[in-house]
């Protein structure tokens, strides 16, 4: 596990403090010796019996740490930045091993993401994420290049193994958070809900590591069946280092030190706003309307004593987005106006929680968390209608119909998790109850009859009419409810030496639903030789409807938890020490999918069931001697049937084809280059037919589009090239790092559904864009 960190040093050099614990027990290890080599030779040091060790007086740059101690498997960490006067925090999670096998290196926690898991599971450091190429400002973007993860570059969001964004399963220090993004539409063009958000939360800089799992997970966790995914906040620092990001959206500002009202307290403090509509007028794209989002987030880390520790965390994530007349004109000086959507949204979101670590017995551990998680948004869709006056009429003069839908998604959650893990004659117990209290407040409220001009050809609508007409009766719904929920799990981990078994089960009882869900995991892996591991994993996971969906109407109210069975086999190999070969292939058959009904009405039903089948490759070279490069390749066949008489269709995120080649190149301790080329096949699309002037002889003129075979074709592919350049230097007690993140450097295609414009008829090919987004990063230690 890697943490880096910042305390003063003397001048013009560096030092780093190391901790080394157990990675089985999380005991300190003493006598543990500690090696930093560079070019100009080597520093040794060794632990106390506290487990730490300070490497001092060390010049300005890149440095290998080395871990070794009889009875450990010896660790790595090939490349630890050192900076002038400040001291890097680095922790080694030491793992237990007979003497014969080899070194293995270990950056960050990358060989404690899950052990007893399948051998896709990855750890993402600090370092990694905030230099990913394409990330921006958005740690979510980062992730790009993880086994089984697809991402074009355009959201946030991202889709693993044929899944949807939204089924991933998302912890924040361990309490449950899957609001990380902004703007996850409730309304608005189809792409935007469908593809979850654009812009994280959280800045790349604000996470000190995140672990990934593209399926089959511990017992410890449910809720969601695509993929796991943990994110660590920095924790903060023993002395004070602040900074000050500057970008073309807007300023981020960060902390970390001590807390100053407590001597064993360190905090870790993000402010950020970004002004996106600034930013769009900037790059002569005003028609995407005006998103400003804000991000605070605070976190405490306090040792109490040997055996105790206490973490705070606040969260706290308002968001506001608008769309009026003036956006929608902007194009028509471009262009040409293709959507007249008028759009409003507000949200508050946050989160606040404590959690309590205690160390007891030889190996026994025990952590609880209290939370309280709040979220409330309003959304808004109405009409324009810009083509019933002449061009280059007023704003204030376009005939609009504001607000014609109106969506209100309120909740809150009350949360305690307990987790206890105690050592036994078989290897190691794991237990826990996750215990909440819910309230939810939605409403869907549609002020007048809606005429739509995109449907489906099943769709019920007015005699001869090619249209379809949105009515209150069928579309407003009120969902109020309170439930408490609560889900148990224990799991025996067994320790073999060279193999190893997780076996656990969890049980989760679902008040909304009125359901009690039973799920096995398991997890087995097999060294089949110091460079060889075999993994196998398999279970049980349930996904609930959202509450928009349970909410949408009131058949919706009963509805059932998905069902997936998961199956994974796989194997990685270390070609060498610093390159690795991981291949996995995995099956997964799904009951009780979710199925629309339509577009008339928000009715749901879980009538559908589907098979996902593929295999992801991962060729690797870690970081060392000042570069490192990826190639990852995914093969995915995800076939779903609705059982409705249309017999079985690919899903809708299914590309059956992705690659993905990246890399990073330290040139020396100023500069840093990372780039990453991308590219997906066709996502699956619809046939359809366009009806011309479908509301003569009554203006206005518009276009519908009538859809049918779902999804029996394929849309373009996507492909995309990232490039990331940094560029550091000190200037007196400031370092100033300049960057430049490129997306999409040549333009290519973004791989998304194409959009029908229903002023004239046209299918709009998606925008081949460049984003560049530039910046200053100002930190100042102290």
């Amino acid at each position: 596990m890697l943490l880096l960190a910042t305390t003063p040093a003397v001048a013009d050099v560096g030092a780093i403090s190391v901790e080394v614990v157990d990675a089985v027990t999380r005991r300190p290890v003493d006598g543990v010796t500690i090696t930093a080599e560079s070019r100009d030779g080597e520093v040794r040091s060794a632990t106390t019996t506290e487990g730490k060790a300070l490497l001092d007086s060390l010049e300005d740059g890149f440095f290998r740490l080395r871990a070794e101690s009889a009875g450990y498997v010896t660790a790595v960490e090939p490349a630890v930045r050192v900076l002038e006067q400040r001291t890097g925090r680095l922790r080694f999670e030491l793992q237990p091993v007979s003497d014969s096998l080899d070194e293995v290196v270990v950056i960050a926690r990358a060989l404690e993401a899950d052990p007893f898991g399948g051998v896709s599971d990855r750890f993402l450091s600090r370092d990694e994420l905030r230099n990913a190429p394409g990330s921006g400002s958005d740690v979510m973007r980062a992730l790009s290049g993880l086994p089984g993860v697809v991402s074009n570059g355009e959201f946030a969001a991202f889709s693993v193994r044929g899944h949807g964004p939204k089924s991933n399963l998302i912890y924040v220090d361990g309490f449950p958070f899957q609001q990380v993004v902004h703007f996850e539409q409730t309304l608005g063009e189809e792409d935007e809900i469908i593809n979850g958000g654009r812009y994280s939360i959280f800045a790349p800089n604000a996470v000190a590591g995140a672990e990934f799992s593209p399926g089959g997970w511990s017992a410890e966790f449910g809720g969601r069946d695509a993929s796991l995914l943990q994110l660590d906040v920095v924790d903060g620092a023993p002395s004070p280092v602040a900074s000050l990001r500057l970008d073309l959206a807007g300023a981020e500002f960060l902390y970390e030190g001590p807390s100053g009202f407590h001597d064993n307290t360190t905090m870790f403090l993000q402010a950020r706003q970004f002004d996106f509509g600034q930013f769009f007028e900037m790059i002569e794209e005003e028609s995407l309307g005006a998103p400003v989002s804000t991000d605070v987030i605070l976190k405490t880390h306090t040792r109490l004593d040997d055996d105790d520790e206490f973490e705070f965390l606040a969260v706290y994530a308002p968001e506001e987005y608008s769309r009026d007349v003036n956006h929608i004109l902007a194009a028509e000086e471009d262009e040409g106006i293709e959507d007249v959507t008028l759009q409003n949204e507000d949200q508050d979101l946050a989160l606040i929680g404590g959690t309590w670590r205690r160390m007891f017995g030889n190996d026994g551990e025990w952590t609880n968390r209290i939370y309280y998680r709040e979220s409330d948004r309003v959304s808004s869709e109405g009409e324009a209608y810009p083509d019933l006056v002449p061009p280059g009429t007023p704003a204030d003069q376009v005939p609009v119909r504001e607000k014609l839908l109106t969506v209100k998604e309120k909740e809150s959650e009350f949360g305690w998790r307990s987790d206890v893990s105690v050592g036994n004659g078989l290897g190691i117990f794991i237990a826990g109850l996750h215990l909440t209290s819910n309230d939810l407040d939605y409403s869907t409220d549609l002020r007048e009859d809606w005429i739509r001009y995109i449907y489906e050809s099943d769709d019920p609508r007015p005699p001869n009419a090619n249209y379809i007409v949105l009515q209150p009766d069928e579309i407003d719904s009120v969902y109020s409810a309170s439930e408490t929920n609560y889900g148990v799990y224990g799991e025996q981990l067994f320790d073999w030496g060279n193999a190893s078994l997780r076996a656990g089960l969890r049980y989760d009882r679902n008040g909304f639903g009125d359901e009690d869900l039973v799920s096995p995991r398991f997890g087995f892996n097999y060294a089949i030789s110091p460079r060889l591991r075999f993994s196998a994993t398999a279970g049980i996971f349930y996904e609930p409807p959202s509450n928009l969906a349970r909410a949408a109407d009131p058949d919706n109210f009963d509805l059932e938890s998905e069902r997936l069975t998961h199956l994974s086999l796989g194997f990685d190999y270390r070609l060498s020490d610093d390159l690795d070969l991981l291949v996995e292939a995995y099956f997964q058959d799904l009951d009780n999918r979710l199925v629309d009904s339509g577009r008339t009405s928000g009715r749901i039903t879980n009538d559908g069931e589907g098979t996902n089948t593929g295999v992801d490759l991962v060729l690797r070279r870690r970081f060392d001697r000042g570069w490192s490069a990826d190639f990852v390749y995914s093969w995915n066949r995800y076939r779903v049937d609705d059982n409705d008489g249309r017999g079985e269709y690919d899903w809708d995120f299914n590309r059956e084809q992705f690659v993905a080649v990246g890399g990073r190149w330290e040139i020396n301790d100023r500069w840093q280059i990372a780039a990453r080329w991308k590219y997906g096949s066709g996502l699956p699309t619809y046939r359809y037919l366009v009806h011309d002037d479908v509301l003569a002889p009554n203006p206005p003129v518009r276009y519908s589009q009538e859809r049918f075979d779902l999804n029996a074709d394929r849309g373009d592919a996507f492909h995309s090239l990232d490039v990331r350049v940094d560029y550091r230097r000190r200037i007196g007690p400031v370092d100033l790092v300049l960057f430049a993140d490129v997306l999409n450097v040549y333009g290519g295609p973004a791989g998304l559904q194409p959009e029908f414009n229903i002023l004239t008829g046209e299918i709009v090919d998606e925008e081949e864009e460049t984003l560049p987004l530039l910046g200053l990063i100002i930190e100042y230690a102290w």
